[in-house]
């Protein structure tokens, strides 16, 4: 299974990820299943069959627990997952890391630099690579900020800019995928109206392809697909429970929405805005 995020606990790090309703956690070389427990705010998580177990999320900082024994804060990992690609417009270029070698392909392929990886340098708020070797020169800095595609408007996890042979090229790096997994989001939106008091609407993004969560009565799950141009969601199955009118008429209005999705944003306060195809939104939240 792919997990959706590795976070940094001190000189430790801990991989999770979405499972169905549950999260699976790697750390210390163990491998947990955990479960929802109440929380008084975030998303908190215990091992199945061992409650000295948790992962308890809030935000992008998390707090882990491993057999009562408990970790240093949890941030996301600075240095960028290998291998690594960013993209970028006008002119087209496209910057590819893996462990092994760096590799910048630009001017509809008139250009190609590569070099051995070199170690990465991390900065305040950024990680340089410098391949002094290259051919050209290359100096690739990918900035801890998001980036929109200047194109398609699709958002990525990093503004990435690269320096050769002169020349400054600016663009957008990382995986989309990892701005909507990890923690569970809470809805406070439907189509600008809100949602009503107390009723709790939720999407959970799994590395696997499927997003799940509560529809307001019923529990639901739907697989989704990323491109480069967007973000589809298919039709929902769900649970059958019957709730009252007004919860069921909320429900309704989000699976509908959930089919529509054709793209997604960030906004500036670190929302996520699902976008239809008949311009209706939905908007949720990280606890």
């Amino acid at each position: 299974m792919a997990f959706a995020s590795t976070l940094a606990c001190g000189d430790r790090s801990v991989t999770v990820g979405h499972v169905g309703d549950t999260i699976r956690m790697e750390a210390g070389g163990e491998t947990f299943d955990l479960r929802p427990v109440r929380s008084a705010s975030g998303a908190r998580y215990e091992a199945v069959g061992d409650s000295s177990t948790s992962f308890w999320s809030k935000g992008d900082r998390a707090s882990v627990v491993v057999r009562g024994q408990p970790w240093p804060e949890c941030v996301p990992e600075r240095a960028p997952s290998l291998p690594y690609r960013a993209t970028g417009n006008e002119p087209g270029w496209r910057l590819d890391i893996t462990a092994h070698t760096i590799a910048l392909l630009a001017d509809d392929g008139r250009m190609h630099v590569e070099a051995p990886t070199p170690v990465a340098e991390p900065g305040d708020g950024f990680t340089r690579f410098r391949a002094p070797a290259a051919g050209a020169g290359l100096v690739a800095t990918i900035f801890d900020r998001r980036c929109a595609d200047s194109m398609t408007g699709m958002p990525y996890p990093n503004a990435v800019t690269v320096a050769v042979a002169g020349r400054m090229l600016t663009g957008c790096g990382g995986d989309p995928a990892t701005l909507l997994q990890g923690a569970e989001w809470v809805v406070e939106d439907l189509r600008g109206a809100g949602i009503v008091d107390r009723s709790r609407v939720t999407l959970a993004f799994a590395a696997d392809g499927r997003v799940s969560g509560h529809g307001s009565c019923n529990r639901y799950t739907a697989s989704y697909k990323l491109t480069g141009e967007g973000l589809t969601i298919s039709k929902a199955a769900s649970t059958r429970m019957a709730c009252a009118p007004a919860l069921m008429r909320q429900e309704r209005l989000f699976f509908d929405l959930l089919a529509q999705v054709r793209r997604f944003t960030i906004d500036a306060s670190g929302a996520l805005v699902l976008h239809a195809a008949d311009g209706g939104t939905i908007a949720a939240r990280r606890p």
